[in-house]
């Protein structure tokens, strides 16, 4: 290759890396934009944004990012303790929008909450739209809000997906033997309950993404046998309830919490109307639930 040549073919390398270049920054701001719009048309009043400051300043006060993600879990569900228990606090009417409620929980949104603040603080990203960022990530498919059907409504559906994302671990796949039934077509064989499924191409996404997850290969750990698998768990780790309910696949949720070294649940109590430490350990709470048949577990990364 003569000297002009060579001239030429740099210069050539150097305008198509510009071009990958600017694509890339294209891209990436595109993305930026996209998330800024989503945190910017988010539903939280001033009340949710004073419980957030308070949070930090109490993870700034105890250290909790120098602790472990266990700890800062158990820390922040501490701080939740007989926060009332308020049911579907996320359906809201008209678009999609990012709902922050610190002040009223269901058992998700206590679990959501505690998993994406504990995030923010050992991430050492503690500022408010940082949360917004983690709980989207955490709420939606793939972490974007593209209308109802993004909202990962079911829980199986939750826990694969985040684990796609690499937010939390199944644990529960390396220790449980028994073959779960991931089964569901709840929502779109009872769209009088939502009223956002009166849309009805909202309840053909629905229906299309229940296939999927009915295809899901995972283990669970039978009620009666939760005391035998203790010693996988940890403090903090996610705690799914399965169901015998036709058309479902999870009915409660909440953390693992240990109490004289037995295994009970941390969780927002639809019977008792706050958050709350189960009196009994998390076997016995599931023998007076009769249509619960075993766990779950998953563990936040």
């Amino acid at each position: 290759m003569n000297h002009k040549n060579l001239i030429t073919y740099l210069f050539l390398l150097m305008l198509f890396t510009a071009c990958i270049s600017c694509k890339n920054s294209t891209k990436q701001n595109q993305t930026k934009a996209l998330e800024k719009e989503q945190i910017n048309t988010c539903r939280a009043d001033s009340v949710d944004i004073e419980v957030f400051k308070k949070i930090m300043q109490y993870a700034q006060k105890e250290k909790l990012s120098e602790k472990t993600l266990p700890e800062v879990e158990m820390a922040i569900a501490q701080f939740f303790l007989i926060t009332p228990y308020v049911p579907k606090t996320l359906e809201k009417k008209g678009t999609e929008h990012l709902v922050i409620n610190l002040r009223e929980l269901d058992c998700t949104t206590f679990l959501e909450n505690v998993v994406s603040l504990s995030s923010c603080i050992k991430n050492k990203t503690t500022d408010f739209e940082s949360y917004c960022q983690t709980l989207i990530k955490f709420r939606y498919r793939n972490g974007k809000i593209d209308e109802y059907p993004s909202r990962l409504h079911y829980f199986t559906d939750w826990l694969l997906n985040n684990e796609k994302k690499q937010l939390i671990s199944i644990v529960s796949n390396t220790f449980a033997t028994d073959m779960f039934d991931p089964t569901v077509n709840y929502m779109s064989t009872h769209t009088k309950n939502y009223p956002q499924l009166k849309n009805e191409a909202f309840v053909k996404q629905i229906a299309e993404r229940e296939k999927e997850i009915s295809q899901a290969i995972l283990t669970f750990v039978p009620e009666e046998n939760i005391h035998d698998i203790e010693k996988y768990v940890q403090n903090g780790d996610l705690i799914a309830i399965t169901t015998t309910i036709e058309g479902l696949d999870i009915a409660h949720v909440g953390l693992a919490y240990f109490v004289n070294e037995h295994l009970h649940l941390f969780h927002a109590s639809s019977t008792q109307k706050k958050v709350v430490v189960s009196e009994e350990t998390l076997q016995d709470y599931l023998k007076g639930i009769k249509k619960s048949n075993g766990i779950i577990v998953a563990r936040l990364r």
